[in-house]
């Protein structure tokens, strides 16, 4: 079974950057564009970090710092344990006998590793948290880290986005360890294979619902001033990474349902499979079903989102939920048929009126780390966006956001 490479994806990663190998870089290698980087001398040594030599200036799009914010240069590792994976396996009992040896070790990336290790919170967007409990999968996902770099490197990069969120005073540094450490290992996955077999769907699958939920918190913390169209920018963005998530785990299913990942896709998979119960999208599927505006497959496309959605509204309003209750945040961007990313890219009227909905189910996960205030956000610049025209349709949403908010 072949997946297509996410090569696609590093040019849209949000401030993707030169990951600085010589003579070329490989994340430009990979990208076919010209490296900047190759007509420099490269840096004596990697692992020194001088914040005081030079700045760079990167966009994180985090909630507490907007804008284009001025960030210090950090330890990174070498690339050249980038261009050779072996030389991130363990030392052989002789290697005190290597004269770098001693410099091997990065603090910034241990104290990335404590925190992804010790705290409860920065998957609570995940599935199965209840059949398979978070040390167990941590634990999982580590060890199968050392048989796919990529995946750990890019444990460590949400590891660093969770902590620019935690700590706004620190969170430029940690969201340029995020950048760097994502790229790499975005650079990585593409250089490795395409070819999905019972010995690496784990990884890939893991390493990808992980940069999901990454990019996923990245762009419902952007407040560009661009308002609706630059959002809608980032988020078509996200929602196109998400199918790839998405097409990895249909392709590779019979393998992935053999393997320790099992019981959390068992579950996910009965948790999208619900009906849909209460009417909370009753007057959208109005909208939809009697506007003239949508062909009749734009609005079989429309529906499908729609009852997704409702069994999100089910499972963050129900009295008792079994698992996690806002998984539907991070699956919706992932089940919504492909078709339906082309329809929010055009804008059409009662599309972003669909999203307002989602911008409702967002408000009601406002507590999870990831989402913070991005409903009431969304809903207000799909506002501003459609006009007073539109207010019928959107009354529903609106109400509930603004009296939570009074």
């Amino acid at each position: 079974m072949t997946v297509r490479p996410l090569s696609w994806l590093i040019s849209s990663l949000p401030n993707h950057q030169c990951d600085e190998g010589h003579p070329v870089c490989l994340l430009c290698t990979l990208s076919e564009r010209d490296c900047s980087y190759a007509s420099q001398s490269p840096p004596e040594n990697f692992l020194t970090s001088d914040t005081s030599s030079h700045e760079q200036s990167i966009s994180p799009g985090d909630n507490h710092s907007q804008g284009v914010v001025t960030l210090p240069d950090i330890t990174v590792l070498t690339a050249a344990s980038l261009s050779n994976p072996d030389s991130l396996k363990s030392p052989s009992i002789n290697s005190h006998q290597d004269p770098t040896f001693d410099k091997a070790i990065n603090l910034n990336h241990m104290e990335l590793l404590i925190h992804l290790t010790f705290d409860k919170e920065m998957f609570n967007l995940g599935a199965g948290v209840e059949v398979y409990p978070s040390s167990r999968s941590l634990a999982f996902a580590l060890n199968t880290g050392l048989e796919s770099p990529y995946l750990l490197y890019q444990l460590l990069a949400f590891s660093a986005r969770h902590l620019a969120f935690m700590h706004p005073e620190s969170s430029a540094s940690y969201l340029h360890q995020a950048v760097t450490l994502q790229t790499r290992a975005v650079s990585l996955f593409n250089a490795t294979w395409a070819e999905v077999d019972q010995s690496n769907c784990v990884a890939m699958l893991l390493f990808s619902s992980i940069l999901g939920h990454h990019l996923l918190a990245d762009t419902l913390a952007k407040r560009d001033s661009g308002g609706l169209d630059a959002f809608m920018t980032h988020y078509v963005q996200c929602l196109e990474m998400h199918r790839g998530i998405y097409t990895v785990a249909s392709t590779a299913w019979p393998l992935l349902m053999e393997s320790e990942l099992e019981p959390i896709l068992s579950w996910s998979s009965r948790f999208n499979s619900r009906p849909p119960i209460g009417n909370h999208c009753q007057r959208i599927r109005e909208l939809v079903d009697g506007t003239d505006g949508l062909g009749r497959e734009d609005k079989d496309v429309c529906r499908l989102a729609i009852q997704y959605l409702q069994v999100g509204f089910d499972a963050v309003l129900a009295k008792e939920e079994q698992g996690n209750r806002f998984q539907m945040i991070f699956s919706w961007t992932m089940l919504a048929p492909p078709e339906f990313t082309g329809l929010l890219a055009s804008k059409r009227p009662e599309v972003l009126v669909l999203l307002g909905y989602y911008a409702l189910l967002l408000h009601y996960g406002r507590i999870m780390w990831q989402v913070g205030d991005a409903g009431a956000y969304i809903l207000g610049i799909i506002v501003d966006y459609l006009g007073p025209e539109w207010d019928h349709w959107l009354e529903y949403p609106r109400e509930r956001i603004t009296k939570d908010l009074e």
